[in-house]
């Protein structure tokens, strides 16, 4: 069911997905960021957003903190998923892998190498902060709209 907790937080942290991307493509190997990053990360941001921002919205200020900060690390994992299981279905159809567990386990490879590309303290604090903040904007729409 829509409300508008759920709106705002789609819409926000839609945006700041958006943000968050741009910022982090200086840090792809070889300066090439994928076409489908900027999009990418903004659906799957929208995705959190509504799902773990939007639904726990009006439950206080306090309790923000701690939903904003499980929707970064959220939104970080889901974001570097993304990113090694392209590569993984990229490499599988180059037929470099000896069968289907090889390549299910290569997926948390590629994510702890993607992982290593963005581990960066500015990030990593734009990510959190940013977070927070866009759960306290959520939780100010879910609190006076409900």
């Amino acid at each position: 069911m829509p409300t508008a907790g759920r709106l705002a937080g789609a819409i926000i942290f839609a945006l700041f997905g958006w943000y968050m991307a741009g910022i982090s493509v200086p840090f792809f190997p070889s300066e090439i960021a994928p076409d489908y990053w900027l999009p990418a990360s903004s659906f799957i941001s929208l995705l959190i957003g509504w799902r773990i921002c939007g639904t726990r919205a009006g439950r206080g200020y306090r309790e923000a903190i701690g939903i904003g900060l499980t929707a970064a690390a959220a939104m970080a994992f889901c974001l570097v998923f993304a990113l090694a299981f392209n590569r993984m279905i990229d490499n599988a159809l180059r037929m470099r892998y000896d069968g289907p567990m090889d390549a299910i386990a290569n997926i948390f490879y590629e994510m702890l190498e993607f992982g290593a590309y963005f581990f960066d303290l500015q990030l990593i604090v734009t990510l959190l902060v940013g977070g927070v903040v866009c759960a306290w904007i959520t939780e100010y729409f879910g609190k006076n709209y409900p």
